[in-house]
């Protein structure tokens, strides 16, 4: 038996780079899978297709991480499809810089809504369904950890933030046996990040291996933390960098 047979995920942000790739790993331990997507219903919808045929149920909501209050409706929609959520991965996520006294105040509010208070308001109503045992797995990032270079400030602020509540969580829902762990991706090859985009030999030359990472790599380390194998695993923040934060 597959060891998620019977388990239902929710991963926001299911379309693309590493939320698909979880979604498919997920898929692969035999979880059915619900998929979150802002604008991309084609491309929500092919992942669906693939995840079903892996012999899981699945399916796409469209869900807009920049308004957080709409988000429990979603929780809603899932439970009523699937029966329930045992598995949550809060992975949309999104990006801006700027130096301060420059920054776009319309930025930091995107930043804060996607990465912040999207994650907050949709675990908030995903832990009332959740049955004990469930799993959280955010998706934050090594700028969680500590500030590399200059011009990144709201979105490490939003990643570390991300990685607070992430182990504030795992003493609330401790007495429930709902693990909630923070993985903080490094250079990984996806579309917002490319291994061969203008910052990929900073990206490289500043990691302990030299290369990025794909996003089967995070997603092999998301689908260990959902299994029964990490059961004492919890409030940890645990880095796929190559070595970036070493």
């Amino acid at each position: 038996m597959h060891p998620l047979s019977g388990k239902t995920a929710l991963v926001t942000g299911g379309t693309r780079g590493i939320g698909a790739a979880i979604a498919r790993f997920l898929a692969a331990a035999g979880a059915d899978i619900a998929i979150t997507y802002s604008a991309s219903a084609d491309a929500a919808a092919k992942v669906a297709s693939e995840l079903q045929k892996l012999g899981v149920r699945a399916k796409a909501y469209q869900a807009d991480a920049e308004t957080p209050a709409t988000l429990p409706q979603v929780v809603g929609r899932v439970v009523a499809d699937f029966g329930g959520i045992d598995i949550l991965v809060n992975n949309a996520g999104t990006f801006a810089g700027g130096m301060v006294g420059e920054i776009d105040a319309a930025d930091y509010r995107r930043i804060m809504n996607v990465n912040v208070d999207a994650v907050f308001s949709l675990t908030q109503a995903v832990v009332k369904v959740m049955p004990d045992g469930g799993r959280i797995i955010n998706i934050g990032s090594v700028l969680g950890e500590r500030a590399t270079t200059s011009g990144l400030s709201i979105y490490n602020a939003s990643k570390f933030a991300l990685a607070g509540l992430s182990r504030s969580w795992a003493k609330d829902l401790g007495p429930r046996k709902i693990l909630v762990n923070d993985v903080q991706p490094g250079p990984i090859n996806t579309e917002m990040n490319r291994e061969d985009g203008p910052n990929a030999d900073y990206m490289r030359s500043n990691t302990a291996l030299g290369r990025y990472g794909q996003p089967n790599e995070v997603a092999a380390l998301v689908a260990f933390l959902a299994g029964p194998e990490a059961s004492y695993i919890t409030g940890a923040t645990i880095n796929v960098d190559g070595g970036w934060n070493a």
